[in-house]
């Protein structure tokens, strides 16, 4: 694998944002900018050997800052939604930005400006390569306490895997959920909806959620309903469905939880497109996937060919712990302290079928 870096634009403040590209032996590429650490481009062979860019992206950097759809983006401090914008830890509560209705969503680490670098390991043919970026979060961003420290890693896989690495600390108690909020269309830039995306989810049960998306504390069994993907099943089954949950959110926007052992890299879902013949297989250390069908991506800007985006134009698997985690103590803890480190990666690996 090799990487190359190169300068990409600047913000609007004035900030230089260099891009990255990531190559395997096989011709797949990746592209990476120092910008919410975004993966702007994911060119993966299809059946027939040609190449498809498989993520949904903008052209520019002012529309990377300007977008609010976390496009391709490094999410956090905390992924998803918090209940009422504000959570308590040791007594002391903390208020957030209320920026989804009265809830808190993602966060402003994927409109941060990170630094990257190469890193290089081996010698010769032994050589392996991969992306660090770097940034820190002061004390008080987003209304979080704590000086976070946080680097994400890339790296690109002979085999056909990107990789994720997620790694936080921290110099106060608070709390840590990071994502990656790629848009996937395995058909490419072109495809259309992902209605005929064929899904499998290793997950019994999934979070029942509001008006607003957010977990009521329920989990729901996926038996007998659109969110059991434990075998295989197209995504237009449950998008033109009459399910409460599926109408409220206008498609998927839910977590699962997956059947996995705690902290161990496994694998969480798979998707594949018979158009394409591109299989992705989704695997994690995270307890929770949220799948989202780009539900209200219409009118939220104009993608990588020139086209408007449109509603289900694409899927995400948000690896993650669970949304409101601070509002239901039930759920997977969240808390980071002093001395202690998050590390979280997932894997997004691609073959033909």
């Amino acid at each position: 694998m090799s990487i190359t870096g190169n300068y990409y634009a600047r913000t609007s403040d004035g900030k230089e944002v260099y891009s990255y590209t990531l190559e395997n032996a096989a011709g797949m590429r990746a592209v990476v900018i120092e910008y919410g650490c975004a993966v702007t481009e994911l060119c993966v062979p299809d059946k027939n050997g040609a190449l498809r860019d498989v993520v949904l992206g903008y052209r520019t950097l002012e529309e990377y800052e300007q977008g609010d759809a976390g496009m391709g983006a490094f999410i956090g401090r905390y992924a998803n939604r918090i209940e009422n914008a504000c959570f308590t830890i040791d007594g002391k509560t903390y208020a957030l930005e209320a920026n989804n209705g009265p809830n808190h969503l993602h966060g402003v680490l994927g409109h941060r400006v990170f630094q990257g670098r190469i890193l290089k390991e081996g010698h010769g043919e032994d050589e392996q390569q991969r992306l660090e970026l770097k940034y820190k979060s002061p004390n008080g961003e987003d209304g979080f306490p704590g000086n976070l420290e946080v680097t994400v890693t890339y790296t690109l896989t002979d085999s056909g895997s990107l990789v994720m690495d997620y790694i936080a600390s921290t110099d106060a108690p608070t709390i840590v959920n990071f994502t990656n909020h790629s848009y996937f269309n395995l058909d490419g830039q072109d495809g259309g909806t992902v209605h005929d995306h064929i899904v499998h989810i290793d997950a019994c049960q999934f979070c029942e959620g509001n008006e607003q998306t957010c977990p009521t504390g329920r989990l729901l069994d996926v038996e007998g309903t659109p969110f059991d993907f434990r075998g295989e099943r197209a995504l237009r089954e449950g998008l033109e469905s009459d399910d409460a949950q599926i109408v409220m959110a206008r498609g998927y926007d839910h977590n699962f939880v997956l059947d996995k052992s705690n902290g161990m890299l496994e694998l969480a879902a798979t998707v594949y497109s018979e158009v394409s013949g591109i299989e992705m297989k989704v695997y994690t250390t995270q307890p929770g996937m949220q799948v989202y069908t780009a539900n209200s991506l219409g009118g939220s800007g104009v993608g990588k060919n020139g086209k408007p985006f449109v509603n289900h134009q694409a899927v995400c698997f948000e690896t993650q712990h669970f949304p409101c985690t601070p509002s239901h103590p039930e759920f997977p803890p969240v808390e980071l302290r002093p001395h202690e480190e998050y590390h979280q990666t997932t894997a997004y690996a691609f073959l033909v079928k």
